[in-house]
């Protein structure tokens, strides 16, 4: 496989504007919901990380690297944070409800919580790290599915891509029909069926490394990313019936690929620097993963306090994105970057040495 570079900048940027998509469907599912219409597809995010997940596995993965020592780096990546905002998540239930469950938080704490059916399992105590359940399976498979996939040519694994899509579109439109049954919603969180868009982001990464290049550029791939946001946001809004979250997040994954995929070759290629790999968006993008883990415990704080007027509400709701912002600077610093730092750097022969740079540690997306 050809070199590649260490960094991808646009990406990390990315990751925040991925984030602020999910945060501002939780602002007016939480506080403002006179503003869901606006953002009743927000949760397609998710869609972003995902695929970007693939992406930055695959791009960043090291020929040989034993499977102990990457599931090491996963954990030491992801469930610090986890664990710690799933114990602010247990007190905030204690001071506002008083209702506790052992065994939803021990699923959560090992997530594992998606692979429940009951959403009252799935999103329990912090709500949003359904996603990282799912996550956690996407790792436990990627190191026998890169070696599968790594067999391939460069212009096999793009049918592979689409193939993928078409299946998951058709699970996800036609289950749905099945009545007495909520398929859309368990899809949404089902780990094995959200594994499409991993796998797309994999395949995607693996072509460039075996010498794919988009043939468009950034203006392309972010129209074909924001157009389908866009029309889905107007045929909700417009249309008598619920379009299922499954399908909707589907339907968004060729275009979150594609924007991936020319971000990426502009960042390869050493073309003018874009908006997304600026310095203040890397940056925010860095505080992404800490942002989607606080921001709801925040907002759901934030409504505790009691705003009742419109104004209110959206006031209290801008305060609570930006302290959401102002925590997760915090943590990303303080808490998330030296103990990933540290963890990495214990009981694996030949893991990095804490605070050496690794592509996966500023790329990974949740």
């Amino acid at each position: 496989m050809d070199d590649k570079p260490t960094r991808l900048d646009s990406l990390t940027g990315l990751r925040f504007l991925a984030a602020i998509l999910v945060v501002s469907y939780h602002a007016s599912v939480t506080l403002v919901p006179e503003m869901f219409p606006l953002v009743s597809v927000g949760q397609t995010g998710v869609t972003f990380f995902f695929v970007l997940s693939g992406f930055v596995l695959a791009w960043s993965m090291k020929p040989n690297t034993p499977k102990a020592q990457f599931y090491w780096r996963r954990f030491a990546r992801v469930w610090p944070l986890h664990a710690l905002t799933l114990v602010a998540a247990v007190v905030l239930n204690q001071a506002t409800q008083g209702e506790q469950s052992v065994p939803r938080f021990i699923a959560a704490l090992l997530l594992l919580q998606s692979w429940h059916a009951d959403p009252t399992w799935v999103y329990a105590y912090n709500g949003v790290s359904w996603s990282l359940s799912c996550e956690a399976f996407f790792y436990a498979v990627f190191p026998f599915l890169a070696v599968w996939l790594s067999r391939f040519r460069a212009k096999r694994l793009l049918p592979i891509c689409v193939l993928v899509f078409v299946a998951a579109a058709l699970l996800s439109a036609l289950l749905p029909l099945v009545p007495a049954f909520d398929w859309g919603a368990l899809l949404y969180t089902f780990p094995a069926y959200r594994v499409s868009e991993f796998v797309v982001g994999v395949c995607l990464a693996m072509a460039f490394r075996k010498g794919w290049k988009p043939r468009f550029g950034v203006w392309v791939g972010a129209a074909a990313a924001v157009g389908p946001v866009l029309l889905l946001e107007v045929v909700a809004a417009n249309v008598p019936w619920h379009i299922a979250p499954a399908l909707a997040s589907t339907l968004c994954m060729p275009g979150f690929a594609l924007l991936i995929a020319a971000f990426a070759h502009r960042d390869c290629t050493g073309g003018r620097r874009t908006f997304a790999s600026s310095p203040a968006m890397v940056r925010l993008g860095e505080w992404s993963f800490a942002l989607y883990l606080v921001h709801e415990l925040v907002l759901r704080t934030a409504l505790e306090l009691g705003p009742v007027t419109l104004g209110e509400r959206a006031a209290f709701a801008a305060a609570g994105v930006a302290v959401s912002i102002m925590l997760s600077a915090l943590l990303f610093t303080l808490f998330e970057r030296p103990i990933e730092a540290r963890l990495r750097g214990m009981f694996l022969r030949g893991g990095p040495a804490p605070n050496s740079p690794q592509p996966e540690e500023s790329l990974v997306a949740k």
